[in-house]
C-alpha cells in the first residue's frame, strides 16, 4: 500500500510540474553575462521598450522571449550594480530565431577608471542553486542566505534540511541511509579528524552556522574526490573576502522547559569552566606517581590523598541557553588593484539539558510462557549536562588585481567542555539487587583545522588552473577524573549502603582517566586545463592528495577496594558522609578503602594511518550530453598497535592499493531541465578505535563497545540517475534513484547475553537503493501567496544485508539505516517590511541502532530501533531599521519523546505473538528562544 501511495504522489508532483518543460517558439534568444568574467548574470532583466513584455536571465544567464511578431525592436537590459544598456535597431523576421548575447559592465567600472575582478558568490541561495545546476555530478547543498532564515546553531542542524540527510546523536551525519561511517567530510578542502573515540566521524557540532559559506553534498562519485564516500561526500566552506566591511553582534537567550531555571546537579567545577577548559583542574594533580604499582605501601596511600574528595554532585539552578556571536570582515582594495581581506568571527555558548526519569533497559529474553521479560537490568535515570562553547574562525584572502592568483588561509577552532552528572537507580539482573549508581563525568574537546591554498589561471587560451592546498587538523578528547561509586539495597532493611568492593573494579569503584589526540596533515594538488579536439572543447583534470593520521588513546584506571580491616563496622561506614572516605582517617592500608592501579597497557593504543592518492579525469562536452569520468588511484596503510591484554599484543597493518572508476553523465533536455546518470565505485575502510581491541564502558549510558580488529575493508558499486528541472533562477524541482551494492559491509552489532554489549564486524553483503525528491517553489505562483515560498525534501531508502552464516546472523536492514526522510519547510519573507519567518518540519523513519545478536538461528538480543520523532521548529526575524533585526523562535515545539525499542517474537499456545519493550525512553523538551542582532 505505501509503494502505491508514494507513486501516486510522484505522479501529482511531475504533473504539477510538467508545463516548465514545454516551451514555445522563440523569436529572439541570447546570453547576459558581465562583460569583465564572463560570470552569468542571473536574474538580469530585458525589456522591450515599448511594450509590456519582460524576461529575465535563468540560471545560466540565458533569456528569451516567445511568440513576437516580426518588425524592429529596442531591447533595456539591467542588473543591480551594472550600467543600464539600451540595444536599438533589433531585427526579428518572421520564421527566424534572431540571437543576441549581452555583455553588461559593471557600474563601478566608469565610475571609479579602476580595473574591477569579479568574485563569484559562494554563500547565496541563488549561487547555490548556480553549483547544484552546473556540477558534473549530482549534489546537493545549502547556502549562507538559506541558513539565515532557520534558528540552526550549528552544522549538525543545517545539513539536516538536505534531501536523504539525517542526524545522529546531534553530531554526526547520514547521507542516503547510511551512518556517518560512509560519509567523509573535508572543511575547506581538507579532511577533517575524529574527535570521538569510538566511532568514524566528524563532529557538526562544533562548527557554529553563522561561520558557514555553503555546504555541498556530492553523493556521486568523481576522480578527484576521495574514494571513502559511499553515502556522501560533504564540503563545508567558511567564510572568504567579504563584499563590505562589517561588524555584527548577536546575542540569544533560550528557556528550555525541561533544564532552564530547574534544578541541576554538578561536582564543584572550575574558574575555567565557563571556556570549556576545566579538564587542567581535574586531571591528575602534580607530583602524583605514574604508576602506583612501583610505590610502596605507604608512598601509595599518601599518594591518594592528593586526589579531589568531591564525589557528590551538588545542586545548581540551571540558568537560560545563552548565545553570542561578534563576526567582523575588513577588505581591502589595494593600490596596485589587488584585495586583500579578513574575516573573523568569535562564538560562544552556554547550554544546559536535562534527562529526567529516563528509561534504561536492557533484556536477556523474553519468557513465552509467562509473556515476561527478563531483564539484565532495568532503570530509571537523571541526567544532567552543562555546555560550553568557544569557537574562533580567522580566515584570510588575497587576490591579485588580475584576479588570476588567490592565497588563502583559514582557520577555525572550537572549544567544548561539557560537564555531566548522572544518578541511576534500578534493578540489575546480574547482581540480583536493587543498585543506585552514581557517575561523574566531564570531557572537553579541542579540534583544529587550518589550510593554506592557492588559486592559479596559468592561460586565458586553454583556461588552464592550477590549486594546491596543504592543512593540518588536530582533535582532542579528554575525560579527566570520570567517577563512578553505587550503593545497594539491603533486602532486610531496604536501606541503600555503600558497595566497597573487594576486588577492584572500576565499575564500582573508581575513577578513569582519558586522553585521545589526534592529528592530520595533508595536501593536495590540481591542475585542469581546455583541450580542443576537432570541434569539441573538453577539459582535462589531474591531480594528487596526501594524508597521513596519527591517533594515540590511553586510559589509567585508579580503583579503590575495601581493606576488609574490621576497624569500622558495616553501619559505622554507611553513617559517614561518601566523600569522608577518601580523608585520611579512611583512606590507606588497613583502614576502610585503599587505591588500587589498574591501568594496564590493554586500555590503550596508537595508530597511523597513510593515504596517497592519485587521479585523471577527462570532461566531453558534445552537444547537450556532457561526459565527465575517470579513474582514481589510491594506495592505504592502516598500522596499530595494542593489546587484547598485557600478555597478548595486537598489531595491525593493512596495506591496501586499489583503482575506483567513476563516469557523471548529463543530458540538457531542454534549457531548463536535464538528467543525470552516474557510476562510482568506492570503499569503506575501518577506523583506528573499530580495529582496536580496547574495551570502553560508558557509565553514564551503561554499555559497552570492544573493537575488533579482523575487520576488513567494505568495497562498494554506486548507481545513480536523476532528473532536475529549474523553472525560475531560485526555484528547483529534482528526483533521483540510486542503487548501491556492498562488500563486507561494516556495522555495530551486538554480542553476548546482556543486550548491552556491542562490536563491529562485516556482513557478506548488502543491497542499498531508494528515491529522492526535493522542490523549492514560490507560493506566489502555485496559489497567489505573495511572499510565501515552500521546499520539500523526502527520501525513501530500501535496504537488505545478507550473511554467510544463517546461524549467527539473518538477512535485514542495514544498521544505522532510515527508511524514510522527509524536510518540509515554510518561509516567509517581505524585504519591504524587513519581516521573514520559517516553519520546518523533520521527521526519518524507524531505523537499527544496534543490530540483532543469533545463536543457533535463534535470537537472543533482537535489533534496537529508534523509533521515528515529528520535529517542527518555528522562527520569525523583524528588522528594524538599518542596524538592528530581532529573533524569536520554538525549537522542537512538539517535544516529543526519544524511544528506542526491540520486539521480541514468540510463540504461546501455537500463537505466534510479538511485543515491543522499551530500551530508552527521555525527553528534552523545547526551547524557546529570543535575540537580537546588531549590525555596524
Amino acid at each position: 500500500m505505501k509503494y502505491f501511495f508514494l507513486s501516486r504522489f510522484l505522479f501529482i508532483v511531475i504533473a504539477l510540474l510538467s508545463p516548465f518543460l514545454i516551451f514555445a517558439q522563440i523569436s529572439i534568444e541570447g546570453h547576459i553575462h558581465d562583460k569583465n568574467n564572463k560570470e552569468p548574470l542571473t536574474g538580469a532583466t530585458i525589456l522591450l521598450e515599448g511594450t509590456t513584455k519582460g524576461a529575465a536571465a535563468d540560471i545560466d544567464g540565458n533569456y528569451k522571449f516567445n511568440d513576437l511578431t516580426p518588425g524592429t525592436y529596442s531591447l533595456v537590459i539591467s542588473y543591480v550594480s551594472y550600467t543600464t544598456q539600451r540595444i536599438p535597431n533589433v531585427i526579428v523576421e518572421k520564421g527566424k530565431v534572431t540571437t543576441l548575447n549581452i555583455e553588461l559592465e559593471n557600474a563601478a567600472l566608469q565610475l571609479k577608471s579602476v580595473q574591477v575582478v569579479g568574485q563569484r558568490k559562494t554563500d547565496t541561495e541563488l549561487s547555490m542553486i548556480k553549483s547544484v545546476r552546473s556540477s558534473v555530478q549530482v549534489v546537493n547543498g545549502i547556502s549562507s542566505q538559506q541558513i539565515s532564515k532557520t534558528l540552526d546553531r550549528d552544522a549538525s542542524e543545517v545539513v539536516k534540511r538536505v534531501p536523504g540527510v539525517t542526524i545522529q546523536d546531534d553530531r554526526f551525519i547520514v547521507v542516503r541511509g547510511l551512518n556517518q561511517r560512509y560519509n567523509n567530510v573535508w572543511l575547506n578542502n581538507a579532511a577533517t579528524p575524529s574527535s570521538e573515540t569510538d566511532v568514524k566521524a566528524f563532529s557538526f557540532d562544533v562548527i557554529p552556522s553563522s561561520m558557514i559559506d555553503n555546504i555541498m553534498i556530492y553523493k556521486t562519485g568523481a576522480p578527484e574526490l576521495t574514494s571513502e564516500a559511499t553515502g556522501g561526500f560533504i564540503k563545508i566552506f567558511t567564510k572568504n573576502i567579504p563584499d563590505e566591511n562589517f561588524l555584527n553582534v548577536e546575542y540569544n537567550v533560550g528557556y528550555n522547559d525541561q533544564a532552564s531555571l530547574k534544578d541541576t546537579y554538578h561536582l564543584p567545577g572550575s574558574s575555567l569552566d565557563f571556556l570549556g577548559l576545566g579538564s587542567s583542574a581535574r586531571d591528575i594533580p602534580a607530583g602524583f606517581s605514574g604508576d602506583l604499582n612501583l610505590l610502596g605501601i605507604p608512598e601509595r596511600d599518601a599518594n591518594a590523598l592528593k586526589l579531589s574528595t568531591n564525589w557528590i554532585s551538588q545542586r545548581f539552578t540551571a540558568f537560560p541557553n545563552q548565545k553570542a556571536t561578534i563576526a567582523f570582515g575588513k577588505k581591502w582594495n589595494l593600490n596596485s588593484g589587488a584585495k586583500l581581506g579578513t574575516v573573523t568571527s568569535f562564538n560562544y555558548s552556554n547550554t544546559y539539558s536535562t534527562r529526567s526519569n529516563m528509561e534504561n533497559n536492557a533484556y536477556e529474553r523474553f519468557d513465552p510462557t509467562t509473556e515476561t521479560p527478563t531483564y539484565s537490568y532495568k532503570y530509571i535515570a537523571d541526567i544532567y549536562s552543562t555546555e560550553f562553547k568557544l569557537g574562533l574562525m580567522h580566515n584570510w584572502a588575497y587576490q591579485t588585481a588580475s584576479g588570476k592568483t588567490k592565497y588563502e588561509f583559514k582557520n577555525i577552532l572550537n572549544q567544548i567542555g561539557v560537564d555531566k552528572s548522572a544518578n541511576t537507580s534500578g534493578w540489575n539482573n546480574y547482581r540480583l539487587a536493587n543498585f543506585k549508581y552514581f557517575s561523574n563525568q566531564y570531557s572537553s574537546r579541542t579540534t583544529y583545522s587550518g589550510q593554506l591554498s592557492g588559486n592559479h589561471k596559468l592561460n586565458e587560451q586553454n583556461e588552464a588552473k592550477l590549486d594546491w592546498n596543504i592543512g593540518l587538523a588536530y582533535a582532542n578528547r579528554l575525560e579527566p577524573n570520570r567517577q563512578n561509586w553505587n550503593m545497594k539495597e539491603d533486602v532486610t532493611s531496604g536501606v541503600y549502603q555503600y558497595v566497597l568492593p573487594v576486588g577492584s573494579s572500576i565499575n564500582e569503584l573508581g575513577r578513569l582517566y582519558l586522553t585521545n589526540h589526534e592529528y592530520v596533515t595533508t595536501g593536495a594538488l590540481n591542475y585542469e586545463q581546455k583541450i580542443k579536439m576537432g570541434s569539441l572543447l573538453t577539459t582535462l583534470k589531474t591531480g594528487g592528495y596526501a594524508e597521513y593520521k596519527t591517533r594515540n588513546y590511553s586510559e589509567r584506571s585508579l580503583c579503590y577496594k575495601s581493606t576488609n580491616s574490621g576497624l569500622y563496622s558495616d553501619d559505622q561506614i554507611n553513617a559517614l558522609s561518601f566523600e569522608t572516605l577518601f580523608t585520611e582517617p579512611y583512606l590507606g592500608q588497613n583502614k576502610v578503602i585503599t587505591i588500587d592501579e589498574q591501568t594496564s597497557v590493554a586500555n590503550s593504543y596508537d595508530a597511523q594511518n597513510l593515504l596517497t592518492a592519485g587521479y585523471v579525469a577527462w570532461n566531453l562536452p558534445v552537444g547537450k550530453l556532457n561526459l565527465y569520468g575517470g579513474v582514481r588511484a589510491e594506495y592505504n596503510v592502516l598500522t596499530l598497535n595494542g593489546f587484547f591484554d598485557p600478555n597478548s599484543p595486537v598489531n595491525v597493518n593493512n596495506p591496501t592499493f586499489n583503482l575506483f572508476p567513476s563516469i557523471n553523465a548529463s543530458y540538457n533536455l531542454t534549457e531548463k531541465s536535464l538528467v543525470r546518470i552516474a557510476y562510482a565505485s568506492t570503499i569503506n575502510r575501518p577506523e583506528f578505535r573499530e580495529v582496536s581491541p580496547i574495551v570502553y564502558y560508558d557509565f553514564t549510558e551503561k554499555y559497552t563497545i570492544t573493537g575488533n580488529p579482523k575487520l576488513k575493508d567494505a568495497s562498494i558499486q554506486n548507481l545513480d540517475i536523476r532528473f532536475e528541472n529549474y523553472p525560475s533562477p531560485t526555484e528547483t524541482f529534482s528526483i533521483a534513484a540510486f542503487y548501491k551494492h556492498f562488500s563486507n559491509p561494516i556495522e555495530m552489532i551486538s554480542f553476548g547475553t546482556t543486550g548491552s554489549s556491542f562490536s563491529f564486524d562485516n556482513a557478506l553483503g548488502a543491497t542499498n537503493y531508494g528515491l529522492e525528491l526535493e522542490l523549492k517553489r514560490s507560493l506566489e505562483k502555485m496559489i497567489g501567496l505573495k511572499n510565501f515560498a515552500m521546499s520539500l525534501n523526502a527520501s525513501y531508502i530500501y535496504s537488505q544485508v545478507q550473511f554467510a552464516n544463517v546461524l549467527t546472523e539473518r538477512s535485514r536492514p542495514l544498521q544505522g539505516q532510515s527508511p524514510v526522510v522527509v524536510n518540509l519547510g515554510l518561509f516567509y519573507q517581505n524585504d519591504k517590511v524587513g519581516l521573514s519567518s520559517s516553519l520546518m518540519y523533520n521527521v526519518m523513519g524507524k531505523r537499527i541502532l544496534v543490530a540483532a545478536q543469533l545463536n543457533n538461528g535463534g535470537i537472543v538480543a533482537p535489533d534496537i530501533y529508534e523509533i521515528p520523532r515529528h520535529v517542527i521548529d518555528f522562527s520569525i526575524n523583524k528588522k528594524i531599521g538599518q542596524r538592528w533585526e530581532l529573533k524569536l523562535g520554538i525549537k522542537d515545539l512538539l517535544a516529543q519523546n526519544f524511544v528506542t525499542q526491540q520486539t521480541f517474537d514468540y510463540v504461546k499456545d501455537g500463537v505466534s505473538k510479538s511485543v515491543v519493550l522499551n530500551n530508552k525512553v527521555y525527553n528534552l523538551g523545547r526551547t524557546i528562544s529570543v535575540g537580537a542582532v546588531l549590525k555596524l
